[in-house]
């Protein structure tokens, strides 16, 4: 169909539901503890047959959202939009802008069902300059707080299948528990770039004071993710001073401006980017506004199922390399989605694939029950 027809297509049929999609194994940071993903997933039907889907993980400790709030959101939301992808897609980023785990699932619905339309890959709907040479690339493994023991078994047990970059949940009430965690994870991948993430859980003086412990070990180490609080950029900014890696923003950065504020004032070094705390587009702005402020990004996820990870992939394939080095999009392996869905991306060891042959995420919704 050409593009002038897709683009005139009303959208009719568009709906919100919950959707609880369990964990393979419970996933406790310094925040909670998840035994269930308890996500929204949106779907959209244009009049030739064609349905595109997303995904809200809310991030209510960032966002204030939680399911029933995106439900709601959406749901009021599409009962009054108008019919056409573009008309919506205008109205939704106008309406739903403090709802940015609402603004994504639905963005992504759209876009999805746009280019399934138009018979090309949600990236390169994104940005039809980009010519990714594949639709693979690396990620690494996020590992929970967990006894030291246990980390060091995951630990050896992604080494085996090929993960060279592991995430370290760190933060929690124990610090010489956060230590031995790292070191077990260390000692059992020897070969493993390392990445911590504090989740807001150090004071300033605590996180220098974790950093210069493992301070035989800064050679390895990528990056500290978000050791202070968010809304502190004094604290973060004063912990970036002192570690010898760099120090990555995530809950303090909510869109563009923040990207360009804490990098420019030196709070940090890089950018933690999710579609949970900006949407789709608005994630792909902040990764710019970023690099042009002289940052780096990892492209980070919640307890998302292929859906929102494929997004997330497809936005990262929109942006190269160059922009997004670094990928933590392990949401679907930490989440039991095998028989809600068929297609999207494929791992394969560390490398996460999207097939570019086929059209939108390459995905279809084998049952909304998990």
């Amino acid at each position: 169909m050409p593009a002038a027809n897709v683009e005139a297509m009303r959208v009719t049929h568009s709906d919100a539901r919950a959707w609880d999609v369990p964990m393979r194994a419970p996933y406790r940071s310094a925040q909670r503890v998840t035994t269930t993903a308890r996500n929204v997933l949106v779907r959209i039907t244009l009049e030739d047959g064609t349905t595109g889907y997303g995904e809200s993980a809310p991030a209510t400790y960032v966002t204030g959202e939680t399911q029933e709030s995106v439900v709601a959101d959406l749901n009021e939301f599409l009962a009054a939009a108008s019919r056409t992808p573009e008309e919506m897609l205008v109205e939704a980023r106008a309406r739903l802008r403090t709802a940015p785990g609402a603004l994504g699932a639905l963005e992504t619905a759209l876009l999805d069902a746009l280019a399934r339309a138009r018979n090309v890959p949600l990236s390169s709907l994104l940005n039809p300059d980009a010519h990714p040479e594949s639709g693979a690339r690396a990620t690494d493994l996020s590992l929970p707080i967990l006894p030291p023991d246990e980390a060091r078994a995951r630990a050896a047990d992604a080494a085996a299948h090929g993960f060279t970059a592991l995430k370290i949940k760190v933060g929690s009430e124990d610090r010489d528990a956060d230590l031995a965690r790292v070191r077990a994870v260390a000692d059992a991948a020897p070969r493993a770039r390392l990445r911590l993430d504090g989740n807001q859980g150090f004071s300033a003086e605590e996180a220098v004071r974790f950093a210069g412990q493992l301070h035989d070990l800064a050679d390895r180490i990528e990056m500290l993710e978000q050791p202070t609080k968010a809304g502190d950029d004094d604290a973060l900014r004063f912990v970036a001073a002192r570690v010898p890696y760099p120090v990555y923003a995530d809950e303090s950065c909510h869109g563009p401006d923040d990207a360009r504020r804490l990098l420019e004032s030196r709070s940090c070094g890089g950018i933690v980017l999710k579609l949970a705390k900006t949407g789709l587009t608005g994630t792909m702005e902040t990764a710019r506004a970023a690099y042009d402020a002289g940052g780096r990004c990892l492209f980070g996820c919640m307890m998302e199922t292929r859906i929102a990870i494929g997004a997330a992939l497809h936005a990262t394939l929109a942006l190269g390399p160059e922009i997004v080095p670094m990928l933590d999009l392990d949401g679907h392996l930490l989440v039991r989605d095998d028989a809600l869905l068929t297609g999207g991306p494929v791992q394969h060891g560390e490398t996460l694939a999207a097939d570019l042959s086929a059209p939108g995420l390459g995905l279809l919704l084998v049952s909304p029950q998990p």
